[in-house]
């Protein structure tokens, strides 16, 4: 039996004011299925990176199987994935590469094309392939992020017959059913539930329900010290001025007092200050120790601006080919305003290539009726981010007040802010994207993929943001509860 073992673990970025990982421990068996879920920016592919050896913590992580990370690193993306898998496994092992990409669903046709000119979600497959095929216990880091409905469930299919792995993911039915354990990062705490999702969030619903009436418990108690502590110091103060002024005057004259009685008195009621005092202390590190860990989820809202026509845009009769594959030939598309239109497809049906002829970035044959007054908020499938924060606003054009309010809101500490954006995790860097957008007035939002490496919160934060809107939004997304939600209108390439 395979055996994981992290002891005392901890890391921390140098531009971090604060660990990622401090003294983690934790014990598994190389053969449990884990599902690894937490908010962004919680240390999920640090976790990996760790483990792979490409990053240095203190600590130590004793294990008797060797990692493979996915997604696997493809220098030369010219090669074809034939060709790759020749050079990244032994000569006398590749026939194992060819069978995992039958098993997963990725052809011929694929195998022999530039690994550039593959869809994402073909090169999911591929890198998935050849991660299994490689001996090892492989760390998968949202392999489903890239796949439509009916390559998520092929993959479910394929790992629900793997012996072992670790998975990050925030589709929850794909972690139902492919799981046997949920590992949960949570403000640098882990909770390993055995089950898959649906056993974990019955355990986190119940224990969120117990830390809520423990909260409100100490809130009482705190506002019921509050004034008890007052009024018994008041009370101290006007005991210990009798016993220095003494007790008052009668017909005129002094009263003749027992200031040792007085002194007594004084000292009873400062003590009783005191409990009261020490108790209210207790109470408040009790109820911070309590509201360290909680969020509360705020709203999202888009403000987009109104075009002045109700036909927003207008395709007619379009036509692209790429090397050996015709994506459209004579596809007609119109989008109206307050419409928000689902874009569905296969990996590799042209769903990222139809975004991009609408925002004047790739080239098509037939008509193409965009106005120039129409004001797009694009965010693509895949964009390059560095620098920080207050350049990628400037960038944009965008209040970086307000875009920074809306990454609080989105679970970024503060203290992310200073980050290069380079080093965020990849749901920090989409979640900087969506709040561009949502800071840019529009006529017309196009977003492609956006819900890739968001965790759960932030799905649900973004649906009821549209959802309330009034937005018109042309997007694609393979999360079934979203597009169930916020469609109006579909489209299947």
């Amino acid at each position: 039996m395979s055996l994981i073992n992290i002891e005392n673990l901890t890391f921390g970025y140098p531009d971090s004011l604060s660990p990622i990982f401090e003294n983690f421990n934790l014990n598994i068996d190389a053969e449990w299925k884990i599902g690894i879920i937490g908010e962004n920016g919680t240390g999920k592919t640090t976790l990996f990176k760790l483990l792979c050896g490409e990053l240095k913590g203190a600590g130590k992580i004793y294990a008797n199987t060797n990692f493979v990370r996915y997604p696997v690193n493809i220098p030369d993306k010219t090669l074809t994935p034939s060709e790759i898998a020749t050079e990244f496994l032994p000569e006398y092992e590749d026939w194992k590469f060819f069978r995992e990409a039958g098993l997963i669903g990725l052809y011929e046709d694929a195998l022999a094309r530039q690994y550039a000119l593959l869809s994402g979600g073909e090169q999911t497959k591929f890198q998935l392939a050849l991660a299994f095929a490689a001996d090892g216990y492989p760390l998968i880091d949202e392999p489903t992020d890239h796949l439509d409905a009916e390559g998520r469930r092929r993959l479910a299919d394929y790992l629900s017959g793997k012996k072992g792995f670790a998975v990050v993911s925030h589709d929850r039915a794909f972690l139902d059913g492919v799981c046997s354990h949920i590992l949960a990062l949570e403000n640098g705490k882990s909770v390993l539930v055995r089950g898959n999702y649906s056993v974990y969030a019955k355990e986190r619903d119940k224990r969120l329900r117990f830390d809520e009436a423990e909260r409100a418990k100490l809130e009482k108690e705190r506002a019921r010290l509050a004034p008890s502590a007052k009024r018994i110091n008041e009370w101290g103060k006007a005991a210990e001025r009798e016993k220095i002024n003494g007790s008052g005057k009668r017909d005129g004259k002094r009263l003749s007092v027992d200031k040792g009685f007085l002194g007594a008195k004084a000292a009873k009621i400062q003590k009783r200050a005191g409990a009261v005092t020490a108790r209210r202390a207790a109470a408040e590190e009790q109820l911070k120790e309590r509201l360290k860990d909680f969020r509360e989820t705020e709203n999202l809202k888009l403000n987009p601006e109104e075009f002045f026509k109700e036909e927003l845009l207008s395709l007619r009769n379009i036509s692209v080919s790429l090397p050996g594959k015709n994506l459209f030939n004579g596809l007609n598309l119109s989008v109206i305003r307050g419409e928000r239109v689902a874009v569905s497809g296969g990996n590799g049906t042209g769903k990222s290539t139809l975004f991009k002829i609408i925002t004047g970035e790739a080239e098509f044959r037939g008509e193409r009726a965009v106005s120039e007054r129409l004001k797009i908020s694009y965010i693509p499938q895949v964009c390059a981010y560095s620098g920080t924060l207050e350049e990628y606003a400037a960038g944009y054009a965008i209040d970086v007040s307000y875009f920074k309010a809306l990454l609080s809101k989105l679970g970024f500490d503060v203290r992310d802010f200073l980050r290069d954006m380079s080093a965020f995790s990849e749901g920090q860097k989409k979640k900087a994207a969506l709040a561009r957008s949502i800071c840019e007035r529009a006529h017309l939002y196009i977003w492609d993929e956006p819900l890739n490496y968001l965790d759960i919160t932030a799905r649900e934060q973004l649906e009821d943001a549209v959802l309330s809107s009034g937005a018109t939004l042309l997007f694609t997304e393979h999360d079934a509860a979203f597009v169930g939600r916020v469609a109006t209108r579909f489209v299947k390439l």
